[in-house]
């Protein structure tokens, strides 16, 4: 059997600082993988996900981009769309000069904003292919305080599923001590979110007039929290915009996650809104390198 080595770096996404953010592995050039062997490969790394990078379908866009957690491929991701366009900008394949490119991923054409200093990409921003789209009904206040390990005076009303390709179960909870309380219970998970739209929580918290503490609990055997998670973000836009008070224009929010797991992370969120409804959702936010080298598959 021939074996045949790939390149690889590593970065941390949403933060500015290496050990920071939620990290991210980049196969720069996974021409020859099959779906099985990326797979193998995301199990090995073993980060919540690692990207693959593949000559796009159509000529007019930068590469197709195919995202994998230790155990599926996924639609739609925010940290690995922002981290692959910083790592494929830093090394030079997306050119100095370009600043907006697009990425072919499962759920469709990702578009994504470069920003440089000088040679130094400064930050990468995301355009959501889907809008948020609300899911079914949230449980009741007493079924997610348990699956939060939270009394249920802790949880506040107004619980709601949101998706921009992945759904996710925004909670509002009281207070950012409550919010560090939480500790998934995956009994009581399993049991009330057995056959809802998704099993990924995001209990939140407000931190300041336009900034949210938030958490992002996930239904992986191999990763429980996730520091930093671009595509709850943009699901939560859809939360966020029903409940604000201008009709039209931009909204912009500082989203902090990570804190309780040591990995701070920032992300920034746009959304932006005309005739009362949501025109576009953007999640960006800074990365840092942190490894390169090469796998042997």
């Amino acid at each position: 059997m021939t074996e045949r080595t790939f390149k690889f770096f590593t970065c941390d996404v949403f933060t500015e600082h290496r050990f920071g953010g939620n990290p991210l592995a980049v196969l720069t050039d996974a021409r020859g993988l099959t779906a099985e062997q990326m797979q193998a490969i995301a199990r090995e790394f073993n980060f919540s996900e690692t990207t693959f990078v593949l000559p796009p379908a159509d000529p007019r866009n930068t590469a197709r981009v195919r995202i994998f957690t230790p155990t599926r491929e996924l639609p739609f991701a925010g940290h690995p769309t922002v981290g692959t366009a910083f790592v494929l900008a830093t090394i030079g394949v997306v050119g100095r000069e370009t600043r907006d490119i697009v990425f072919e991923e499962n759920v469709g054409p990702v578009s994504v904003r470069v920003d440089r200093d000088s040679a130094r990409v400064t930050r990468c921003t995301l355009t959501v292919a889907q809008l948020p789209q609300q899911g079914p009904p949230a449980p009741a206040r007493d079924a997610l305080a348990e699956m939060l390990s939270l009394e249920t005076k802790d949880i506040l009303d107004g619980a709601e599923c949101w998706s921009c390709g992945l759904p996710f179960l925004v909670i509002p909870v009281n207070g950012i001590a409550a919010l560090a309380r939480c500790v998934p219970n995956a009994a009581a998970v399993a049991r009330t979110l057995a056959n809802y739209a998704t099993q990924a929580m995001y209990p939140v918290a407000r931190e300041g007039a336009e900034v949210w503490r938030v958490r992002s609990f996930v239904p992986h055997k191999v990763i429980v929290e996730d520091p930093a998670t671009g595509s709850a973000a943009a699901a939560f836009s859809g939360w966020l915009a029903t409940r604000a008070q201008r009709a039209d224009g931009n909204l912009r929010y500082r989203l902090n996650q990570g804190i309780e797991m040591g990995r701070p992370s920032e992300l920034a969120l746009d959304i932006e809104r005309v005739d009362g409804r949501i025109s576009a959702v953007r999640v960006g936010g800074a990365s840092v390198m942190v490894t390169e080298g090469t796998l042997t598959a």
